[in-house]
C-alpha cells in the first residue's frame, strides 16, 4: 500500500527533516515514509520525470520548492536551509551553479548515476540516525568530530559512490523500503567499517576549527569564513597541480612534510577524500600561525604570491598582505 493523495494540504506520511539534513536525503525519506519509490514520488508530486538526473542539492526548480511548501508545514526558508544554497557567504560567495561551486563536492552526474565520490558519510552517524547531512557535501569535511570518525566517500566493499536514491531501483512494481545506510550496488552496510580519530590529532583540531568557522561565519585570519576557505582550497589545488611548470607549491609540501608522488595520486582534490585528509590539515597547520609557520615555509621554499595566484585568480587581501609584510 502507498499513500498518494494529490489534493492533500499536508503529505499523509509527512516526516520533518532532521538536524543538518541534506534536501535530497529528506525527499528520499519522504518517499519511503509513503511506501513509494523515490522516482515515482517526485514524478507524482513535482511532475518531474528527471528529478534525480541532476544535483538537486545544488540546483532545484522553484516550482519544486513551492510545491514542498504546499504539501508540508515547512516555509520556503526552511526548505532552502536544507539546500546547499544556505552555505552562500559562508563556504562560497559565488553563484551556486550545477557544474562547479568552490567548497562543494562535485557528484559527476551521468543520467541517474554518479561518477565522482561526491557524497560523504559518517558510518557511526548512520548507526544513530538514518539520514545524510548537508555538511557531508563540503570539501572541508574530513571527519566527524562528534563520533571522532573518518568520513567515507564510497562503499568499502565495492568502491562505488554513495547514491542512496538508487537503492530502490529494479522492480518497478514493488517498493522494498531498503535502509538508506546500505550500498545501492552491493547492499553492504556502510555502518560496518570505520576508522576512529583521536581528539589530539591534527585532523581533529583542523575539523573542529573549520566547523567553528562555518558556524561563526569568520576565522582567526579574516572576518569572513569563505575568504579563509578560498585560500585553504586554493593551496590545496596548487599542491595537486599536474603542471610541469608550476610545481613549486607541490614540491614544497613534498619536501617539508616528507610526502611522495603516491600521496598526490588522485584525479583531482575534490574527488579524493584520502588526498584531502593528507593535505588540508597540513595547510591548516601552516595558516594557524602565519608569522611562525606559513611565512617561514614560503621563504624556505622561495614561494611567491604568484605561485598561488596564477591563472589570474584573485585571492583575498589578507593572504596578499602576508607576502607584502613578511617578505
Amino acid at each position: 500500500m502507498n499513500f498518494l493523495i494529490i489534493n492533500s494540504k499536508i503529505l499523509p506520511g509527512y516526516i520533518p527533516p532532521e538536524k543538518d539534513e541534506l534536501l535530497s536525503s529528506w525527499i528520499f525519506r519522504l518517499s519511503q515514509a509513503h511506501k513509494i519509490k523515490p522516482f515515482s514520488f517526485t514524478k507524482f508530486y513535482f511532475k518531474e520525470t528527471a528529478f534525480w538526473n541532476r544535483d538537486v542539492d545544488k540546483f532545484i526548480y522553484g516550482t519544486v520548492i513551492d510545491q514542498l511548501t504546499n504539501i508540508t508545514p515547512l516555509s520556503k526558508n526552511d526548505i532552502l536551509n536544507l539546500h546547499l544554497i544556505s552555505y552562500k557567504d559562508i563556504i562560497f560567495n559565488t553563484p551556486l551553479v550545477a557544474s562547479y561551486t568552490p567548497g562543494i563536492t562535485n557528484l559527476g552526474i551521468y543520467h541517474r548515476k554518479r561518477k565522482n565520490n561526491g557524497l560523504l558519510a559518517c558510518p557511526k552517524c548512520l548507526i544513530k540516525n538514518h539520514y545524510y547531512k548537508k555538511s557531508w557535501r563540503l570539501l572541508t569535511s574530513l571527519i566527524c568530530t562528534e563520533c571522532k570518525c573518518n568520513l567515507i566517500d564510497h562503499c568499502p566493499n565495492c568502491n562505488s559512490p554513495i547514491i542512496f536514491q538508487r537503492l530502490d531501483i529494479g522492480d518497478k512494481s514493488n517498493h522494498k523500503n531498503i535502509p538508506i545506510y546500505l550500498c545501492w550496488l552491493c547492499n553492504f552496510d556502510l555502518r560496518k567499517e570505520f576508522e576512529i580519530i583521536t581528539d589530539d590529532s591534527l585532523i581533529y583540531k583542523y575539523q573542529k576549527y573549520i566547523n567553528e568557522c562555518i558556524v561563526n561565519g569568520y576565522s582567526m585570519q579574516t572576518q569572513y569564513s569563505f575568504l579563509y576557505i578560498q585560500v585553504l582550497l586554493n593551496i590545496l589545488g596548487k599542491s595537486k597541480t599536474n603542471s610541469s611548470t608550476w610545481t613549486r607549491v607541490k614540491n614544497a609540501f613534498m619536501i617539508e612534510f616528507n610526502l611522495t608522488d603516491e600521496d598526490f595520486f588522485c584525479k583531482s582534490p575534490d574527488t579524493s577524500i584520502q588526498f584531502r585528509r593528507k593535505i588540508i590539515p597540513l595547510i591548516y597547520f601552516l595558516l594557524d600561525d602565519i608569522p611562525e609557520r606559513f611565512a617561514p615555509f614560503c621563504k624556505k621554499y622561495s614561494l611567491r604570491y604568484s605561485d598561488f595566484a596564477k591563472d589570474h585568480e584573485h585571492l583575498p587581501f589578507w593572504f596578499y598582505r602576508i607576502f607584502r609584510e613578511c617578505y
